[in-house]
C-alpha cells in the first residue's frame, strides 16, 4: 500500500481529485440531486482506473491510432450531449398519456455548456482507460495456442443445443399454463380476425405470422379442435423457437469464449428463469420470432468475423438466407434492415477485392443469400400479397415521427405559411391539435376519427420540407420526445418499463376476453392458488433499451480504436433496428421493438472480449491500404 501511495505523484492526485468531481457532478446533474452511491461508485472507478494507468506505465490518452482516438473524441461528445438532452426532458406518469404541457422540453442555461464539456473529458477518459487495458491484457482462453480455443470452438452439437433448449422450454411451461393459450393482445386479435374471415388480409401486422396462425388453426382444426387450441398451437411453436434460440446462445458462447461447456448452464439459468424471456415465449406479438431470427444472423456475422464460420458452405448461406427472409416477412422493418446490412457486406466484398481491406472469412459471401432473400420478400410482399388480396400497411405508419413534428408546429402555434396552416386544417381541424397531439404518442393522432389520412398523399413531403424551414428547433423536439426512451439513459422513466406486457392490454385480464376475441382464456394453475400470478405475473424488467443502445455504441467504437473494426461488423443489425426506431418510432419507447438487442447483448459481449482482449496474429488494423 506504501509503495502504491508513493508511486502517486502530485499530478495523479490532482487528476484523482478533478475526475472525481467531475463524475459527482455528472450523476448529479444526470439525476437531478445529489445521489451517494452512485458517486461514490463512479469515484472508485476513478481512482481504480488512474492505479491500472500507473501500474501499465499508460501514456495519458494514448491509442493505438490516430482514427481510434478521433472515435472516442467524437462519441465522447455524442454521448455528453445526449446527456444533456436527456437532463432537459420532462415527462409525466404515464408517459403516453402526456399532453404539450405534460411533456415537454426544460429551457436550457449556460451550466449545460459547463456540464456538456465536463462530461466529455469524463467519458473520453473512460474510453481511454478501456482502449489502454485492453491493449496491455491478454485473455489466456482467447491465445492462439489455446487448444480449447481451437479444437472445439466452432463446433457447436444439435444435441447440445437441444438439451439445454428442452430445460428452458420447461421453466416456461408454467407461464404458458398461467396465460393459457398464450399471451393475447391487440395485434393478436388482428390476426385472428383475418384468419376467421372477420376483417380482410391486411400487411399492417405481417402476414407472415397471420399465416401461421391460419397454419394452426388449421392442424388444430383436422384433430377436431377449435381456434383456441389452434392459438395454444402457435404459442407453444414459439416457446419452442424462443427457448432453441437461447439453447444456441447458452452453447455457442461458451463455446466462442473456449471454456467448458459445463459453463454453458449459466446461461441457461439466466435465460430460463427470467421472467422477461419467458413471457416473451408466449407473448404472441411477431417480436420473439423476429429477434430469434435477428439474432441468429447476428451470430452468424459473429462467427464470420471471429473466423469460426465451419459449417458448410452451402448450409451456411441458405440459413443466412432464411433468416434474413424471416426478419423481414415478421416485421415491416426487417426490409431496411436487411438492405442497409446488404449494402455494407456489398462495399465490404468490393474493398476486399481492391486490397483495401482484410478479407474477413465469408462475410462477402453472406451479401449473395442476402440479396436473393430481398429479392424474395420483395416478390412477396409485392405481387404474392396482391394476388392473395392483402391490403397494404397504411401510408399513415411510415411517417409517425413526421407527422408528430408538423403536429407539434400546429399544436404550438408555430410558424406557418398559408398553404401550410391550409393542408394541417385538412388533416385535422386545426382546433384540434393541441388536444389530439400527444408528444411520446403518435396514435391518437393517427388513429383520430377526425384525422384524415387519405389526404397524406397530397403534397406531405412538400409541406413537412416548408414548416421544417420555419420550425426546426420544434422539430427537433418533437423528434426527441417520441423517441427518447430508446437512445436517452438519464431521462427519468425511460427505465426497463415493467408493465412492457401489460401496455399491449392482453386479452387475458379482460373479463370479457373470451366473449370479444372468440378465444377461450384459462389459469390452468389456478387451483395453485393466489401465489400463481405473484410467481408468473406480467410485470418484468429488462435493461433499458437506452442504455442497451449506448453499450452497443461503445463497444463498436472501443473495437474501432483498436484497429478491430471488423468486429463491430455483427452489431449493425441491431444498430440498424434502432435506427429504424430514430426515424420511424410510434411511441417514445417499448421494449418489444428493440428485444433483439437485449436477447443478443451476449452475443455483444462475447464479440467484444474476443477483439478487444484477443492476441490473434492479424494485424492490430483491419485496414491494408
Amino acid at each position: 500500500m506504501d509503495a502504491l501511495i508513493r508511486e502517486f505523484r502530485l499530478l495523479d492526485v490532482t487528476r484523482a481529485v478533478l475526475l472525481s468531481a467531475a463524475s459527482i457532478a455528472t450523476v448529479t446533474y444526470c439525476s437531478g440531486s445529489f445521489d451517494l452511491f452512485p458517486s461514490v461508485l463512479a469515484c472508485v472507478a476513478i481512482i481504480a482506473s488512474l492505479v491500472n494507468f500507473n501500474k501499465f506505465a499508460c501514456r495519458d490518452y494514448a491509442f493505438p491510432s490516430a482514427v481510434g482516438r478521433a472515435c472516442c473524441f467524437v462519441i465522447s461528445l455524442v454521448f455528453s450531449f445526449v446527456l444533456v438532452l436527456g437532463a432537459h426532458i420532462r415527462v409525466t406518469e404515464p408517459v403516453i398519456a402526456g399532453g404539450i404541457y405534460d411533456n415537454y422540453i426544460e429551457p436550457y442555461s449556460a451550466l449545460d455548456v459547463v456540464a456538456f464539456w465536463v462530461m466529455s473529458t469524463l467519458v473520453f477518459w473512460v474510453l481511454s482507460v478501456l482502449v489502454q487495458l485492453s491493449c496491455r491484457c491478454r485473455c489466456c482462453v482467447f491465445c492462439e495456442d489455446s487448444p480449447r480455443a481451437n479444437d472445439g470452438g466452432s463446433s457447436i452439437r444439435i444435441l447440445s443445443v437441444a438439451v439445454r433448449a428442452l430445460v428452458i422450454f420447461l421453466l416456461y411451461l408454467p407461464f404458458f399454463l398461467r396465460h393459457c393459450p398464450g399471451l393475447f393482445f391487440g395485434d393478436t386479435f388482428s390476426s385472428f380476425a383475418q384468419i376467421m374471415g372477420w376483417n380482410p388480409l391486411s400487411n399492417h401486422h405481417p402476414v407472415a405470422f397471420t399465416m401461421m396462425m391460419g397454419a394452426c388453426i388449421k392442424v388444430a382444426g383436422l384433430f377436431g379442435l377449435g381456434p383456441s387450441a389452434g392459438v395454444a398451437l402457435l404459442t407453444v411453436l414459439q416457446m419452442v423457437c424462443v427457448a432453441s434460440t437461447f439453447g444456441y446462445l447458452s452453447i455457442w458462447v461458451t463455446s466462442r469464449l473456449g471454456v467448458s461447456s459445463r459453463w454453458s448452464w449459466l446461461p441457461v439459468a439466466l435465460f430460463g428463469l427470467s421472467r422477461y424471456c419467458a413471457l416473451y415465449s408466449v407473448a404472441l406479438w411477431k417480436d420473439p420470432l423476429f429477434s430469434c431470427c435477428l439474432v441468429l444472423m447476428v451470430t452468424m456475422l459473429a462467427d464470420v468475423v471471429m473466423e469460426k464460420d465451419s459449417w458448410s458452405s452451402a448450409l451456411h448461406l441458405l440459413v443466412f438466407g432464411a433468416l434474413a427472409l424471416g426478419v423481414m416477412l415478421l416485421r415491416n422493418n426487417g426490409l431496411y434492415i436487411c438492405a442497409a446490412l446488404f449494402v455494407v457486406l456489398a462495399i465490404v466484398a468490393v474493398l476486399g477485392r481492391l486490397g483495401r481491406i482484410g478479407l474477413i472469412g465469408s462475410g462477402s459471401r453472406l451479401a449473395i443469400p442476402l440479396g436473393i432473400a430481398i429479392a424474395a420478400c420483395l416478390a412477396i410482399t409485392g405481387p404474392v400479397y396482391s394476388a392473395m388480396g392483402v391490403v397494404p400497411s397504411e401510408d399513415v405508419e411510415s411517417v409517425g415521427i413526421p407527422l408528430a413534428q408538423m403536429a407539434r408546429v400546429a399544436a404550438l402555434d408555430g410558424d406557418m405559411s398559408e398553404s401550410d396552416r391550409a393542408y394541417m386544417n385538412e388533416l385535422l381541424p386545426l382546433d384540434r391539435y393541441k388536444e389530439v397531439y400527444h408528444p411520446s404518442f403518435i396514435d391518437p393522432l393517427k388513429w383520430n376519427d377526425d384525422f384524415n389520412s387519405d389526404h397524406l398523399k397530397d403534397g406531405f413531403w412538400a409541406h413537412l420540407v416548408s414548416m421544417f424551414f420555419r420550425n426546426p428547433s420544434m422539430y427537433f423536439e418533437a423528434w426527441e420526445l417520441q423517441t427518447f426512451g430508446f437512445w436517452a439513459p438519464n431521462v427519468k422513466g425511460a427505465d426497463g418499463l415493467p408493465e412492457n406486457f401489460l401496455m399491449g392490454a392482453p386479452y387475458n385480464l379482460m373479463a370479457d376476453g373470451e366473449a370479444s376475441s372468440g378465444v377461450a382464456f384459462r389459469n390452468l394453475l389456478a387451483p395453485l392458488g393466489d401465489g400463481v400470478d405473484k410467481a408468473f405475473g406480467l410485470n418484468a424488467w429488462s435493461i433499458s433499451g437506452a442504455v442497451v443502445f449506448w453499450m452497443l455504441v461503445f463497444s463498436a467504437v472501443l473495437l474501432v480504436s483498436r484497429g478491430r473494426s471488423r468486429f463491430a461488423l455483427p452489431f449493425l443489425p441491431f444498430l440498424l433496428l434502432y435506427g429504424t426506431l430514430f426515424i420511424a418510432s410510434p411511441i417514445w419507447y417499448w421494449p418489444r421493438y428493440i428485444v433483439a438487442a437485449q436477447f443478443g447483448l451476449p452475443v455483444v459481449l462475447v464479440v467484444v472480449a474476443r477483439g478487444l482482449l484477443s492476441d490473434e496474429r492479424h494485424s492490430e488494423s483491419d485496414v491494408v491500404g
